[in-house]
């Protein structure tokens, strides 16, 4: 390697390194750190999961149990309640001259509420939101089976967005004594 791409690299390294520092000034902590014998993986694995009791209701909730607690079972006895009510609706993105549809957007708002189970008293109110689009064949079958993949990576991604969502609660909780 010559003495010009070790430079550049060192140059690189040393600018990357610059705009790190001020990370540690502003108050930067990582979310799932430990803190006082406690952590965010410890309070949302005393979460449990209230969701219709259908399809989507249930891969919601199953999805969202897998993320929170290692086991992906609810605890026996949880210290808070989530409670999910999804939305699914889809949307015609490209109708042809025929009024054939071949592209269709399918999109889910989930409110939700943590709510403490002890006081029965709602702690935090919020939505997540996801779309994902699917191509739409002369095959219903196959339509049915990429709507319901549509479906699938939908959930998945709300789970995702719920959990980092309850993480951020819990850990403006934490650095607020509560």
């Amino acid at each position: 390697m010559s003495d010009l791409m070790i430079g550049k690299r060192l140059a690189a390294f040393m600018v990357l390194l610059a705009l790190a520092l001020p990370l540690g000034g502003c108050g930067f902590t990582p979310l799932y750190a430990e803190r006082d014998d406690a952590s965010i993986t410890a309070d949302l694995s005393m979460l449990d999961v209230s969701a219709p009791n259908d399809r989507l209701g249930r891969e919601l909730k199953y999805g969202l149990l897998d993320l929170l607690s290692s086991s992906g079972n609810p605890p026996s006895n949880p210290t808070y309640l989530v409670e999910i009510a999804p939305i699914v609706y889809s949307e015609d993105l490209a109708i042809e001259r025929d009024a054939d549809v071949t592209r269709k957007n399918m999109v889910m708002v989930v409110p939700f509420r943590l709510i403490n189970t002890e006081t029965k008293e709602t702690v935090l109110r919020s939505t997540s939101r996801s779309r994902s689009s699917y191509n739409r064949v002369d095959s219903e079958f196959a339509n049915i089976v990429a709507a319901q993949d549509a479906e699938r990576r939908i959930a998945a991604a709300i789970a995702a967005d719920i959990k980092v969502q309850l993480s951020i609660h819990f850990h403006r909780l934490a650095q607020t004594g509560g």
